[in-house]
């Protein structure tokens, strides 16, 4: 017997998922739906500012977004041992140091995961996995959990079907608090990253001009400045213009990644500095090579810490929310 078209439980529960989504997501940022057809990717999530209580603007931050819908989430305890810095070595668990976590798992298909993989780390995609029956929204950022979990655990990933993602708790779209840190700075990603690389593109260029060398490699640069010699006043107009391409960035402005508002107050401190008319040449040339140090070294914080956040981490446990975990050290 022939019959009608239909609408199956898959897109009804997509439906439900994004209305969910919705209702938890500020009322000021934008949501995009991304899936005609998808490939991997279903939202996009554009954030706003209030500048007032009836206009807010657009920060120019994207965040890109896979939903997955379940019916009813069930919270396990997970223990998560200690690991060493994954940037610097391979994964390696410390048994006598743990704690205890609670996590929403969710089986995530190899194929997204390796297409999420070939973005690299400068575009954020995260996973929301949608508790229809709860209403309920967790999320986990699936470039770091990549880098950070997956690839020093098991490199060969690839030849399984699915992996199975561990995704805090905490990490509720409800829980305002961290939501809000969680998406602000996922958002700020391509942000920082272009700043990153501005500080050390200036970083490298302070160093030359002040003679400075890290390593003993001589360069055609070297050798066609052979001698040269720059004077303070032409040094002073080269510190202060880069100082004026990046005064203004709103990463500063970021006060839940604390080292940001204070390295805007260092800047403004060498700013004022160099623009003094008789100044001791000695403590500015100090605090200059001091500040781009800290700049670059931004870079490496965000490496290093800032993308082992609001993972199934010890560190990121201790480092991304509110209340610190119970450490069990045998």
């Amino acid at each position: 017997m022939i019959r009608k078209k239909q609408r199956v439980l898959q897109h009804i529960m997509e439906d439900v998922s994004y209305e969910i989504i919705k209702s938890q997501i500020p009322k000021h940022w934008v949501i995009r739906e991304f899936n005609r057809p998808d490939y991997g990717i279903d939202l996009v999530i554009e954030l706003f500012e209030r500048v007032d209580n009836g206009i807010a603007e657009t920060l120019g931050e994207f965040i890109y977004v896979q939903v997955k819908s379940v019916r009813e989430l069930q919270l396990k305890q997970e223990t998560i041992y200690e690991v060493g810095n994954v940037a610097k070595g391979v994964w390696i668990e410390n048994k006598k140091s743990h704690t205890k976590l609670d996590v929403v798992k969710y089986p995530f298909d190899t194929t997204s995961i390796f297409t999420i993989q070939s973005l690299g780390g400068s575009v954020p995609v995260l996973l929301f996995v949608v508790d229809i029956k709860n209403r309920e929204t967790y999320f986990v950022c699936v470039n770091d959990y990549i880098d950070k979990i997956i690839l020093p655990q098991n490199p060969k990933y690839t030849e399984q079907g699915s992996l199975t993602f561990n995704i805090p708790a905490f990490n509720k779209l409800s829980n305002i608090e961290i939501t809000n840190n969680a998406l602000k700075f996922y958002g700020k990603r391509a942000k920082l990253l272009a700043a990153f690389s501005k500080f050390s593109f200036q970083k490298n260029e302070i160093k030359h001009i002040f003679g400075y060398k890290d390593y003993p490699v001589w360069t055609y640069r070297d050798e066609i400045e052979k001698g040269k010699q720059y004077e303070q006043d032409e040094i002073k107009t080269q510190l202060l213009y880069f100082i004026s391409q990046i005064e203004d960035l709103d990463i500063w402005q970021h006060n839940e990644w604390q080292v940001l508002p204070q390295a805007k107050i260092d800047l403004e401190t060498v700013k004022n500095l160099l623009k003094e008319n008789e100044v001791d040449w000695g403590i500015v040339k100090d605090k200059v090579i001091v500040l781009w140090h800290q700049l670059t070294n931004l870079g490496t914080m965000y490496e290093d810490i800032c993308r082992e956040w609001f993972l199934p981490k010890i560190i990121s446990l201790m480092t991304s929310y509110p209340t610190m975990p119970e450490i069990i050290n045998e």
